[in-house]
């Protein structure tokens, strides 16, 4: 049976989501985007200079340990829930079409100097408006230099 009443999207949802996010202890968590221009100098074509990567940060975010159980020698799985507006706000400023884009072209996520890989991600939405992304993420090794 179809809904027939007149819903009219607010932007509610994505306002207590950034709400309950920062009132759960909300923290920040840095992409890992490569450089999007070239090094155009003689020793960036060689590849002499390693490339930096921009850092983008996402706030407010939530970081926990994921309820995944663990078989054999599996590292453990974590889960970062991030507000649709931070994700929207990086998604405009690099212009890009979509945040699966923005988050196909990371390379990880730093959270309190630790690199994680990022393994999945879902959305979460109310009227058709995305209000929050989870990311299921999986420890590098190795500490990232902030």
């Amino acid at each position: 049976m179809a809904d027939l009443s007149t819903q009219n999207p607010c932007g509610l949802a994505q306002r207590v989501a950034t709400a309950l996010l920062r009132a759960s202890g909300g923290t920040t968590a840095c992409l890992q985007m490569p450089p999007l221009a070239g090094d155009s100098t003689n020793a960036g074509q060689l590849g002499l200079d390693a490339p930096g990567f921009l850092s983008l940060p996402l706030s407010p975010a939530v970081f926990r340990k994921a309820r995944v159980s663990i078989q054999g020698a599996q590292l453990p799985k974590y889960e970062l829930l991030i507000s649709a507006d931070a994700v929207a706000a990086q998604v405009t400023q690099l212009q890009l079409g979509s945040a699966q884009t923005l988050f196909f072209m990371a390379s990880g996520v730093v959270v309190a100097g630790k690199l994680f890989l990022i393994e999945a991600l879902s959305t979460s939405e109310s009227q058709g408006a995305v209000y929050l992304y989870r990311l299921l993420l999986q420890e590098a090794c190795g500490e990232w230099p902030m």
